[in-house]
């Protein structure tokens, strides 16, 4: 009979059984002849989840098992049509044992292999985890899990390696936290998962971190302080003395000097003038980033005077004479630009040190609109400080700190109050303002409880003030080096690893030869833990090679991580990030017209699925100690889920929702845009 004809009647069987073990379906008259493949065994509680591998020609499948030491497997579960069965019901702390079978209606095949899994209390999930270098050696922190008696830390040389339940990556077992894994390179990037187990029974989730190590480049460049910003607008962050470099649409994280005469910025470094501060700011409201520096040098010195650049909308910079005859000088601290009187142009706030008998003073300088500035700091209260060391300003942060949509003012041991009539008032006592010198500080959610503490340098102790109720304890010192002198000009808070806890930069030079390397503070679930990064070695010696101070962060490679700018003595270095990471969020903050110029503006970041980890950021004005981060934040995103995003702008709060790993635009008149706008 040909194939085609029809099988029904007396000659179906005798073809049936030509065909033999060709037949894989329809005739049913053999059975499968062979057993089902990787059978595998998790046990939850009160249950065993079963899987395994299908078997060509088999129509169901039956699963033998017994929970009694050393007996048949004589209990039967028919009938199964998929490859994977949820037995439940199931006594804690008894091992159940079971083999596969596949079946056709010509009967039942060879059996599986045996497994066996004992049902019992599951772990839940490791909520946080952090890696500090130790040089060598890395320390892997974790959170404590429900139900855990052990965890299993993986490691792997990139993020995907760590997926699923069981990650097919190396592990090593850990009883608590940290982790020591004492033989790793500082330079060795490496990502790392914990998982807690209940005996056998593994637990779910936890996130995937990543080592703090950098690829550390050094650029020989004009020494006109540590801010980032965008003024050729190729989305690529560039330092007031070089352009970040871009391929096609991509930023490739590296730096090319700026020739500062052909931009129009040569009088940055003209005979007689020292160079201070430099803030990135839209001033002229043309959505292109202008440039205004400060100097350190007395007041009375007529060849050192700040300079305000305007953006031609080319990279191309034209001096503001405007500004330069208002005759700003002195040693300045740390421009703060934004809006204060909410009329949506960026105003500039310049403190000065008043100590050294030159005659100098702080300017408010408010933005008639077009980059024409009035000083207004005499009428708002904020022209003098107090006497004293103490008082002089150097680090400084504008910011809405009482979130009533009005920036403030914290510098020089003070924070000033934002009246709304142009006027600023003294809110220092009341917010437990640190009466103390310092060489940089910044506002950090410390503990992601949704409140913004205080990080203080001094020059060489560093210490929290964690903020409760909208006043600050009396601090806690968070870094101190106890077995050499030490000094350090500069501060900087970012998140280095992607992990949703901001950490701090501090700069940090012996005493005794004036060189060093910066300290990296890990954000260990609110608790700040040193961790190295690269040192540069001179040639033959042991000796560090020059003096760092000011320290800027922001993403140069558009990777998703954090990068760091320092300046180390005569030239930058640019310690890129080596690891990336998919989970973070990347949020840009913009007035109605699309202007950036929401600088000290307030945000909440809170995951859904860890609805108490509240992440508290502020958008950048200039801040810790002359320097400037990058305008667009870049907040880590650890938890699984969508975010709850609110920003309070002057006349409200606007909300916004996102995912790991996506960026959107949200505007002041409540639009929320997928992207960068």
């Amino acid at each position: 009979m040909a194939f085609g004809q029809s099988t029904a009647g007396p000659a179906a069987p005798a073809i049936c059984a030509v065909l033999g073990a060709l037949i894989v379906a329809g005739c049913g008259g053999s059975p499968p002849h062979a057993a089902p493949s990787f059978p595998f065994a998790e046990a939850g509680d009160g249950e065993v989840a079963l899987s395994w591998g299908a078997v060509t020609g088999a129509t169901k499948y039956v699963i033998k098992w017994s929970n009694e030491p050393g007996s048949d497997l004589t209990n039967v579960i028919n009938d199964i049509t998929t490859t994977s069965y949820v037995h439940t019901g199931l006594t804690n702390l008894t091992t159940y044992r079971y083999r596969i079978v596949a079946e056709t209606s010509g009967g039942r095949g060879p059996e599986s292999n045996l497994v066996s899994a004992e049902p019992g209390p599951v772990p839940g999930e490791v909520e946080w985890a952090a890696v500090t270098s130790n040089d060598p050696g890395h320390s892997v922190h974790f959170a404590t899990a429900t139900a855990a008696t052990g965890y299993r830390v993986y490691t792997a040389s990139s993020a995907g390696q760590l997926a699923g339940r069981r990650p097919p990556a190396l592990f090593e077992e850990a009883a608590s936290s940290p982790h020591q894994r004492p033989l790793i390179q500082v330079s060795t990037p490496l990502y790392y998962r914990v998982i807690a187990m209940n005996g056998s029974r593994i637990g779910f989730g936890g996130p995937v971190v990543v080592s703090s190590t950098y690829q550390v480049t050094t650029y020989d460049l004009p020494s006109v302080g540590a801010a980032l910003g965008d003024p050729n607008a190729d989305s690529c962050l560039d330092l007031v003395s070089a352009n970040g470099n871009i391929t096609g649409t991509q930023c490739q994280g590296t730096l090319t000097a700026r020739n500062l005469t052909d931009a129009g910025l040569a009088d940055l470094l003209a005979a007689g003038r020292t160079s201070g501060d430099s803030r990135f700011a839209d001033f002229s409201g043309d959505r292109r980033d202008d440039l205004f520096s400060n100097t350190l040098s007395a007041a009375a010195d007529t060849a050192s005077r700040a300079l305000l650049h305007v953006n031609q909308g080319t990279g191309v910079f034209q001096t503001n004479a405007g500004v330069t005859a208002l005759g700003i000088g002195g040693f300045g601290g740390t421009l703060l630009a934004a809006d204060f009187d909410n009329d949506r142009d960026i105003d500039l706030f310049a403190p000065h040190d008043h100590t050294r008998g030159d005659g100098a003073r702080n300017w408010l300088l408010n933005n008639d609109g077009g980059s024409v500035f009035t000083d207004v700091a005499a009428a708002g209260g904020v022209d003098t400080n107090p006497a004293g060391a103490e008082y002089i300003p150097r680090g400084g942060q504008a910011v809405d700190f009482n979130e009533d949509g009005r920036v403030d003012l914290m510098f020089g041991s003070r924070l000033l109050i934002n009246n709304a009539n142009g006027t600023f008032s003294d809110g220092s006592a009341a917010a437990g303002m640190p009466v103390r010198a310092d060489q940089g500080l910044k506002l950090i959610d410390i503990d992601l409880d949704g409140d913004l503490d205080l990080i203080h340098h001094d020059g060489a102790v560093s210490r929290l003030y964690r903020n409760a109720a909208g006043v600050f304890d009396g601090g806690t010192i968070v870094y101190e080096d106890t077995t050499v002198a030490t000094f350090g000009y500069g501060l900087n808070v970012c998140d280095a690893n992607s992990d949703g806890f901001e950490d701090v930069l501090i700069a940090s030079n012996v005493t005794a030869t004036g060189t060093g390397v910066p300290k990296l503070l890990i954000n260990v679930n609110g608790q700040l833990t040193p961790s190295a990064i690269p040192k540069e070695i001179a040639t033959g010696t042991n000796d560090l090679v020059a003096r760092n101070d000011l320290i800027a962060c922001g993403d140069t490679d558009n990777n998703g991580v954090t990068d760091i700018i320092a300046r180390w003595g005569q030239t930058y270095r640019l310690l890129r990030a080596a690891s990336p990471l998919s989970t973070w969020l990347r949020i840009r903050v913009l007035g109605t017209g699309g202007e950036r110029n929401q600088q000290g503006r307030v945000l909440r970041i809170v995951p859904r699925s860890a609805p108490s980890r509240i992440m508290t950021r502020v958008i950048e004005s200039g801040s810790g100690l002359q320097s400037q981060n990058q305008y667009d934040l870049l907040v880590g995103a650890p938890w699984t889920g969508t975010y709850d995003i609110s920003v309070r702008f002057a006349a409200g709060v606007v909300t916004a929702t996102a995912v790991p790993g996506g960026s959107l635009t949200i505007y002041e008149d409540g639009r929320v845009v997928t992207g960068l706008q």
